[in-house]
């Protein structure tokens, strides 16, 4: 009895280890892919990273889409601090500020993010859009938004976060973290 345990749990861990080597191998490699010649119907944006807003400005900016929601913005933000904040990290200080923004003031993690999103998707009547969020966020993300607009068709648009690479230790910290966060989160909705 005591092998046939040992020997499961020792498959259990291999298996786990092998699942966020490869997540992190996923991570470590991810780039956004190329954007399509017509525009998307919306960008959505995750907050919690840095570079996620300002990336899903500028795609609004350079014209991939006329409308971007930003999902689980803090209640005391206002489009003119995104504004603000956008502008002061363009390099061409004369681009015009992008228009047709929405903010969602509801979430406050990944799950309220999907639920925020669904209700502003369906108010929209949106079917496509760029799903913008970090790379190691990326996963879990589309899992939630995929459970509550499972017709939806969703384009991820990882953001490389800054100091994030793979020789630092805040890689695998973060990469570790959110492979079990995804994990269970598979598994709950697997087997719920």
């Amino acid at each position: 009895m005591f092998n046939f345990v040992a020997v499961t749990l020792l498959t259990l861990f291999i298996l786990w280890s092998l699942g966020w080597l490869w997540f992190a191998t996923n991570i470590a490699l991810s780039t956004p892919d190329k954007i399509e010649d017509t525009p998307y119907e919306a960008i959505v944006v995750l907050t919690g990273g840095t570079n996620r807003v300002n990336t899903g400005m500028h795609l609004l900016a350079e014209g991939v889409s006329d409308k971007l929601f930003i999902s689980g913005v803090n209640e005391g933000t206002h489009k003119e601090d995104i504004l603000a904040g956008w502008k002061s990290r363009t390099k061409d200080k004369d681009d015009r500020p992008p228009c047709c923004f929405f903010l969602g003031h509801k979430a406050t993690d990944t799950m309220g993010n999907a639920a925020e999103i669904k209700e502003w998707v369906t108010e929209q009547k949106i079917t496509k859009f760029l799903l913008v969020t970090s790379s190691y966020h990326m996963v879990r993300a589309v899992l939630e938004v995929q459970k509550v607009l499972p017709s939806a068709d969703i384009i991820p648009y990882p953001v490389l976060t800054n100091d994030f690479e793979a020789w630092k230790g805040r890689f695998w910290f973060l990469s570790f973290s959110e492979y079990n966060k995804t994990l269970i989160r598979w598994l709950q909705l697997t087997f719920s």
